[in-house]
């Protein structure tokens, strides 16, 4: 009965587990971007606008009016205040930004 009880907590316990990290999935985007801050870009998809977070992000920061592709995961947060959208990859389609 101990083997019974034990081998359901384990079960239990890896359903959980993957249940929990299936919540953070990668996703690609492609918008315009219509707000950037020292740590989020924010990218407009038709009528949505999706907040980035972009501090990992070093080699490519777009301007307002550039066309993206955004690679990020979803889902995750570091900070309460971050946006929960990480990017891991950014790529201009199109520069149509600012040139401050």
């Amino acid at each position: 009965m101990k083997i019974f009880v034990h081998t359901l907590v384990i079960i239990a316990t890896l359903a959980l587990g993957s249940v929990a990290s299936a919540d953070e999935k990668a996703h690609v985007i492609t918008g315009r971007v219509v707000d950037v801050s020292s740590v989020s870009i924010d990218v407009q998809i038709g009528g949505k606008r999706l907040e980035i977070n972009t501090q990992d992000i070093k080699d490519v920061m777009p301007k307002v009016g550039d066309t993206v592709t955004v690679h990020y995961t979803s889902g995750h947060h570091h900070y309460r205040a971050d946006p929960e959208n990480i990017a891991s990859k950014i790529e201009v389609i199109a520069a149509g930004g600012s040139k401050k």
